[in-house]
């Protein structure tokens, strides 16, 4: 009787073996139940030296709410980590639990049945080699399988108190199915039965996440070109002097500038190629151009009033602008006192058209014969009388 008994346990333990090894061979096309199952029974006997079978590996699918309800209260509670942030569960019943504390204490599974007792920290400690060897060895089974993206690179976390404690720690919200994996045990064998529970949140492969379309080499040229920065110059006018004239300019000679120089500023690029035409006002105690309608100038844009834009700013200066040129060749006499030439307008209308008060007085009925918004405005730089 005692030599039946021994060689059925030899053969068991033969048969046990013999099927591991061949699911290892098979580990690179197996399911991951089979995965899972070879995993857990390679950790206990390689790592705790635990003898246990997996006879079956049952899988399904479930939502947040019903994996919370499908736990058992009394069952050890493993949150476990994975990759990008994910969170599964694994969970022990009592029967392993206690077949894991008393082979690591005391070498062997005693035949009496588990004690009824609530689960500690110190259970999960001691239950951390086996999640940590499952989680790992699995994660080797299943390095080539298309289910890898959500079936692995998971491993211990940290015990959880209870069921609603749970619910609160797994990321639902980004993961709202789990696969679920119940694994009934045979410890011994023959010696108890247990049940460990595996729940892994249900993610999408990211190698059949839509790629993005390949960028129109047009297209990225055409972004470049809108992105390359570009000049624009604001023409107060344009003034045609003799070069004895220019050669004359000296700090604090005073220009006349025409009367519409101040609202048909020419905006320009490279080339002195007008774009628009525009007035000179202020926005925010700053100098600004408001660009006129189209009618007035060729290629311009009408743009609605800017908040801010100050309609009436009142004329400060003269309309002259005072030149800040260096005399370069150190004339004897000054502009005002020099002859003109032939076709440039007399000294005597140079010198009315730099009166002050006559400029502030054609600005003014300029606007209110035209109703324009904008005050007519001057320039001035350097040291002339006109400078405020």
């Amino acid at each position: 009787m005692a030599e039946a008994m021994i060689g059925t346990a030899t053969n068991a333990g033969l048969r046990r073996k013999a099927r591991m090894a061949r699911d290892e061979h098979q580990s690179r096309a197996m399911s991951p139940q089979r995965a899972l199952r070879l995993a857990l029974e390679k950790t206990a006997d390689e790592d705790l030296s635990l003898a246990l079978t997996a006879a079956s590996c049952e899988r399904s699918k479930t939502d947040h709410a019903g994996l919370i309800a499908l736990i058992p209260d009394a069952m050890l509670l493993i949150l476990i980590d994975g990759p990008e942030g994910a969170t599964g569960v694994m969970a022990l019943d009592g029967a392993i639990l206690s077949s894991l504390i008393e082979v690591q204490t005391m070498g062997r599974v005693l035949t009496r049945p588990a004690p009824d007792r609530p689960v500690t920290r110190t259970d999960a400690a001691l239950a951390a080699p086996l999640v940590d060897g499952v989680l790992t060895r699995a994660t080797g089974h299943l390095s080539e399988h298309p289910d890898r993206h959500w079936a692995c690179g998971y491993r211990f976390g940290a015990m959880i108190e209870d069921r609603r404690s749970l619910g609160l720690a797994l990321t639902a919200p980004d993961c709202p199915q789990y696969h679920v994996f119940r694994l009934p045990l045979d410890i011994g064998p023959g010696i108890r039965t247990g049940e460990v529970l595996l729940a892994l949140p249900l993610r999408p492969d990211p190698a059949l996440a839509a790629a993005p379309e390949p960028a129109d080499p047009s297209r990225q040229l055409q972004d470049r070109v809108l992105a390359a920065p570009a000049r624009l110059d604001a023409v107060l006018c344009r003034l045609h002097l003799p070069l004895s004239a220019i050669r004359a300019l000296s700090v604090g000679d005073v220009l006349a500038l025409p009367p519409d120089a101040m609202r048909e500023i020419s905006i320009e690029v490279a080339g002195a190629r007008r774009l628009a035409t525009a007035r000179l006002g202020k926005l925010d105690g700053l100098r600004a151009l408001r660009l006129n309608p189209s009618g007035q100038g060729q290629g311009a844009v009408m743009l609605d009033d800017p908040d801010g834009f100050d309609t009436e700013a009142k004329p400060t200066l003269s309309m002259a602008l005072t030149a800040a040129v260096p005399d370069p060749v150190a004339p004897p006499s000054r502009l005002a006192a020099r002859q003109p030439a032939a076709g440039n307008p007399p000294a005597e209308a140079l010198d009315a058209a730099m009166t002050p008060p006559a400029f502030q007085e054609d600005l003014m009925s300029l606007t209110q014969e035209e109703d324009d918004p904008f005050q007519q405005v001057a320039l001035s730089f350097g040291e002339g009388p006109a400078a405020a």
